[in-house]
């Protein structure tokens, strides 16, 4: 399809740095080009299209689904890791999808000639929906069942969180010392869900899924199309239509709890300028909570 020069894409292939309830992230997103979110502090990115220098910085990669827009940049990311000498990429993915995610890695291996140790079995784990993975001892991750034309999982973050005990607020670190040698528990202990992450998906996911796993600090969702494209196009394609989201956001507004939503994967076929415009006919209670990836 022909652009017009004068209302060029959305976006001009620059990621967007976020700073969101406390949570510093890089996000790239643009419909079957490249989608990938860095969370430095989770040591993980969620999907990864295209590999940049500071996504192979972080070991853990979280493949929603295998389409290349979202998975091929994992080649790039082992490569890297390899080449500066550090721990091998650990690579989480649809169980459905693992067996031909390794052929794909294997091949690329035998094509470039790579005489290292094979610790792919090791190293890309197929996740099943339900199932809870640890990222690190602060941290583990809730995976779930997503709509879309391909096996795909979401994932939502749940960090544990530790603050003083009451008695303790306040108190020197000598006393607080003491007490730790006299086997007292210094800290109450929380479990706080931060980033849930969907990748492609249909409204089905949003409407069937246990409320609990979009109450977050950060939400990430589709909006694949805007404007006149009819929502039956968006079903069509495992895709989500932004009137999808205004709708059920009116019909059952419980359903997004606490998050700040931050929305991705815009078709090429729309400019900014109609992206915008459609984001400003959003409800005013739900335009406040959106960030879009423009």
């Amino acid at each position: 399809m022909a652009r017009d020069p004068l209302n060029p894409l959305h976006n001009p292939g620059v990621a967007q740095a976020l700073s969101i309830r406390g949570h510093e992230l890089v996000a790239f997103s643009i419909s079957g080009v490249s989608t990938y979110v860095l969370a430095p502090s989770l040591d993980a990115c969620f999907d990864m299209g295209h590999c940049p220098v500071e996504g192979a910085r972080l070991r853990n990669v979280l493949l929603t689904h295998c389409h290349q827009d979202h998975a091929l940049g994992v080649i790039r990311h082992r490569a890297i890791r390899q080449m500066w000498g550090d721990s091998p990429s650990r690579v989480f993915v649809p169980e459905e999808s693992r067996a031909a995610l390794l052929a794909v890695l294997r091949a690329v291996d035998a094509m470039e000639g790579r005489g290292r140790e094979d610790t792919l079995e090791r190293d890309v784990t197929g996740v099943r929906a339900g199932e809870t993975f640890e990222l690190s001892k602060r941290c583990r991750v809730e995976a779930f069942d997503v709509v879309h034309k391909a096996p795909s999982r979401g994932y939502s973050a749940i960090e544990r969180r530790r603050a003083l005990k009451a008695p303790f607020v306040g108190r020197p670190g000598v006393e607080l010392a003491e007490a730790r040698r006299r086997g007292e528990e210094l800290y109450d202990y929380t479990d706080q869900r931060t980033i849930t992450y969907i990748g492609d998906s249909t409204i089905e996911t949003l409407e069937r899924v246990d409320p609990s796993v979009l109450d977050c600090d950060v939400l990430f969702l589709e909006a694949t199309h805007v404007g006149a494209t009819d929502p039956a196009v968006s079903e069509k394609y495992g895709h989500t239509h932004l009137n999808e989201l205004a709708a059920l956001f009116r019909r059952a507004p419980e359903r997004f709890g606490r998050s700040q939503i931050v929305l991705k994967h815009w078709s090429t076929r729309y400019s900014r300028s109609e992206i915008t415009e459609a984001l400003r006919a959003l409800p005013p209670a739900f335009g406040a909570r959106i960030t879009a990836l423009l």
